[in-house]
C-alpha cells in the first residue's frame, strides 16, 4: 500500500481566523431583536384589553346575581312587581342611596333603595354601566331576567378581526326562577 503525501497549499489560501462581528451583522441581530420585542408588546397590549372585558363581563355577572339574590330576600316586592327598571337610555348619575341605610324600611321602600343601589353598582363598575329587571309570574312561579349592558369597545375594538364591526355595547341577560 502506498500513501500519497498532502497538498500543500500556500499560505495565503488557508481561512483566516474570526477576528470578530462586523457592524453590519450587529445591525441586522438588532433590527431582528426589535422586531420581535415589538411582537411580544403587541401580544401583552391585545391580552390585557381581552382581560379587561372579561372583568367587565365578571362585573356584570355579579351585579346581575346581586341583584337575584336582593329579590329573594324581598320576595313581597318581587310579586308585586317593585323592582321592574326599564332599561334607561344612559347611564345613572345619580348619588348612592343612602335612606335604609340607617333606617328601618318596609318591602316597597327596601325595593327602591335595592334598585337605586344596583343601578349606581351599574354606573360605577361598567363603563355606561345599566340594566333593566323584569319579572312574571308562570303558575306560580316568579321568573327574574336581568340585563346589564355595558359599552365594551375598548376591548371589542383591539380583538375584532379586519372587516368586522365594532360592538359598541355588550349584554349579558340571566335568568331566574325564585
Amino acid at each position: 500500500m502506498s500513501v500519497q503525501p498532502a497538498l500543500s497549499l500556500p499560505p495565503t489560501a488557508y481561512p483566516r481566523p474570526a477576528a470578530g462581528f462586523s457592524l453590519l451583522e450587529v445591525l441586522i441581530a438588532l433590527v431582528i431583536l426589535s422586531v420581535g420585542l415589538l411582537g411580544i408588546a403587541a401580544m401583552i397590549s391585545g391580552t390585557m384589553k381581552a382581560n379587561d372585558s372579561a372583568y367587565m363581563r365578571t362585573q356584570a355577572t355579579g351585579l346581575a346575581y346581586n341583584m337575584i339574590d336582593r329579590m329573594r330576600a324581598n320576595t313581597t316586592a318581587t310579586d308585586n312587581g317593585q323592582y321592574d327598571v326599564s332599561m334607561p337610555a344612559s347611564a345613572s348619575t345619580a348619588s348612592e342611596p343612602s335612606a335604609c341605610t340607617n333606617n328601618a324600611c318596609d318591602s316597597t321602600q327596601l325595593a327602591a333603595y335595592d334598585v337605586d343601589q344596583w343601578e349606581y353598582d351599574a354606573a360605577h363598575l361598567l363603563p355606561q354601566g345599566r340594566g333593566s329587571i323584569t319579572s312574571s309570574i308562570n303558575g306560580g312561579v316568579t321568573v327574574i331576567t336581568i340585563k346589564v349592558l355595558w359599552n365594551d369597545s375598548r376591548a371589542q375594538g383591539s380583538l375584532q378581526k379586519t372587516g368586522a364591526p365594532i360592538a359598541s355595547t355588550f349584554s349579558l341577560s340571566i335568568s331566574s326562577v325564585l
